[in-house]
């Protein structure tokens, strides 16, 4: 990416990162009913804590689904049209998650190469061909639906943890549940629940 003909803006700075974390492991606590991590086996009964994490889940996935294709077109644009230099740090990306995320949003394949371009001029020509759409106060937009997305996925990260602790615990001793009860309880597909249950178990050496 960063190439030599190219003179780039100055760096976005981003959120902090470890502090959004920790927030979200808060914020989850709180809506499972729990002061503590600790507290998960004393104070909530797995088929309560499958449908809670569930519903984390689901609005967090709505707000992603909500506001990231408007991140990523502020983040193409700043790219493009602006040449901000360490983009991916400021959205949290690595240096290939984050040309991916371009690649996916100009050209709807995550794996396509982008423009080789060797100046400002030839990277906004090319841009400008593609059709990369041009996105007003971008920088702005970037921050505030990138904090969304962000605080979003880490919730539902931490959800997604305590739902397949929450299915393993049900499909076992004295629930035995099987995974199409699990799933019907909880509103989610049988496929989810076979796949958060192999994934417990494996977290646990079963």
């Amino acid at each position: 990416m960063p190439k030599a003909g190219i003179k780039y803006g100055k760096r976005i700075q981003g959120p902090d990162y470890a502090q959004i974390a920790k927030d979200a492991k808060k914020a989850v606590l709180k809506a499972l009913g729990l002061d503590r991590p600790e507290d998960l086996v004393a104070k909530t009964r797995p088929e309560d804590l499958v449908v809670r994490a569930a519903d984390i889940v689901r609005q967090a996935d709505a707000e992603i689904a909500l506001h990231v294709d408007e991140r990523d077109q502020a983040l193409a644009h700043l790219w493009f049209y602006e040449q901000r230099l360490g983009l991916a740090g400021t959205v949290g990306l690595s240096p290939m998650g984050y040309r991916q995320n371009l690649a996916k949003t100009v050209f709807g394949d995550k794996k396509r190469p982008l423009p080789d371009a060797e100046s400002n001029e030839e990277l906004i020509r090319a841009a400008e061909e593609l059709g990369v759409q041009r996105v007003e106060n971008a920088e702005e937009k970037l921050l505030e639906t990138n904090m969304i997305v962000t605080k979003a996925r880490e919730r539902r990260d931490v959800a997604v943890r305590y739902m397949q602790e929450a299915v393993l615990a049900l499909s076992r001793s004295p629930y035995n549940w099987k995974p199409e009860k699990i799933a019907e309880h909880a509103d989610v597909t049988r496929d989810l629940v076979y796949k958060q249950r192999a994934t417990a178990r494996k977290r646990h050496g079963l």
